[in-house]
């Protein structure tokens, strides 16, 4: 699994730094979860157990649990908020875009 903090860090960075806006950011940081969140889903759904064992093991089940295996007590929880604050500007951005494509 640390394997995964550290891609993750990586992919966060390069974004940040090939796009050079913090909206790119947070639209990635969304995506991941959104992806982590489906590929878990999925997996149960379709009830696998070769491959329900390996996303268990090796992929997490979101950004989330990601902050929480890797860290603990007011910094935990200092994330966490950082987390839900990405996820309000991003759900702000989303529906920004979606009224913007009504008109």
């Amino acid at each position: 699994m640390d394997v995964v903090l550290i891609i993750l860090v990586i992919a966060i960075v390069a974004v940040g730094i090939f796009f050079r806006d913090f909206k790119s950011v947070v639209y990635f940081i969304g995506i991941i979860d959104i992806f982590f969140r489906l590929l878990h889903k999925l997996v149960s759904l379709i009830h696998v157990k070769a491959i329900d064992n390996f996303v268990s093991n090796y992929i997490p089940s979101s950004v989330e649990a990601i902050i929480d295996n890797y860290s603990s007590g007011i910094l935990n929880t200092i994330l966490i908020w950082i987390l839900f604050l990405l996820y309000v500007y991003f759900l702000f951005y989303l529906i920004k875009y979606w009224l913007k494509k009504k008109k």
